[in-house]
């Protein structure tokens, strides 16, 4: 974000993007970056364009090249640099705002989670003593938060190895595409915090069309552009069969609807 807002600034101060690059290299403190602009320079002074010059480098999302590109086609770099930098510094909010929201929740799980770790743990078999001292049979349910207690205390290494199998497997099934698919339609469904989801993800694809539409990137270019920004694989397959709507003429706004799975108001909207 930084970097997109100097080299904006520099160019709308009227410095020539050769001379805006090595303003950028001379004022850099973080040695990557600084490597990275001298790579883009070089390709620059090659002949060729700022889009293609990044493309190479590896490290730029489709979306930030495709603006970059089409700044560079209208004559408007530095208008679509600002614009860029107007969005990330959005998205970069929206994250922090979605972060503090679940933020409190998580405290409150895993406080609660350590609470009955430590009493199962360390306060449970203080009274297993008390029990046994009086020589009295236990209920039921003492007998059961006794024994889980025990299980904590001698077999916790069980719980570790029984967490980490779940995370692996977790992560393999996330890697393919099909379960991916399963686990975000059972997120979408869930209450709240699939609405979370879906609200999040809709707000990110309509500042990301809309900035792209408004540099000059067609329609149909845009969605695919936009599909691979969403994380949700759910609606990014249902924004795929909307583009295969939009290119026989039906507009954006009723495969949206029809396909369900975004907000209603938002798509209204649209």
């Amino acid at each position: 974000t930084t970097l997109t807002q100097q080299l904006a600034n520099l160019l709308h101060a009227g410095m020539p993007l050769d001379r805006a690059l090595t303003i950028l290299i001379g004022v850099s403190e973080d040695a990557q970056s600084k490597t990275l602009l001298e790579r883009v320079q070089e390709k620059v002074r090659g002949g060729s364009t700022l889009a293609d010059a990044l493309e190479v480098q590896g490290t730029f999302s489709r979306f930030y090249l495709n603006m970059i590109r089409a700044g560079e086609a209208g004559g408007a770099l530095e208008v679509v640099l600002k614009r860029l930098t107007d969005f990330l510094e959005r998205s970069q909010a929206l994250r922090e705002t979605v972060t503090s929201a679940l933020i409190y929740p998580i405290i409150l799980l895993t406080v609660s989670a350590l609470s009955v770790i430590i009493l199962l743990t360390f306060v449970v078999p203080q009274f297993q003593r008390l029990f046994a001292d009086a020589g009295k049979a236990l209920p039921l349910a003492t007998q059961i938060v006794i024994a889980v207690g025990d299980g904590f205390r001698h077999y916790w290494w069980v719980g570790a190895i029984v967490i980490m199998l779940i995370v692996a497997m977790l992560r393999q099934q996330l890697s393919q595409p099909e379960s991916r698919a399963r686990w975000d339609r059972w997120l979408l469904r869930l209450p709240l915090f699939g609405d979370l989801i879906a609200k999040v993800e809709t707000a990110r694809l309509s500042r990301t069309l809309g900035t792209l539409l408004g540099n000059g990137v067609s329609l149909l270019n845009a969605l695919n552009i936009v599909r691979e920004t969403l994380s949700n694989q759910v609606l990014a397959t249902a924004l795929g069969e909307v583009a295969e709507h939009v290119k026989t003429g039906r507009g954006l706004a009723d495969p949206l609807l029809e396909s369900g799975d975004f907000p209603k108001l938002a798509v209204q909207m649209i």
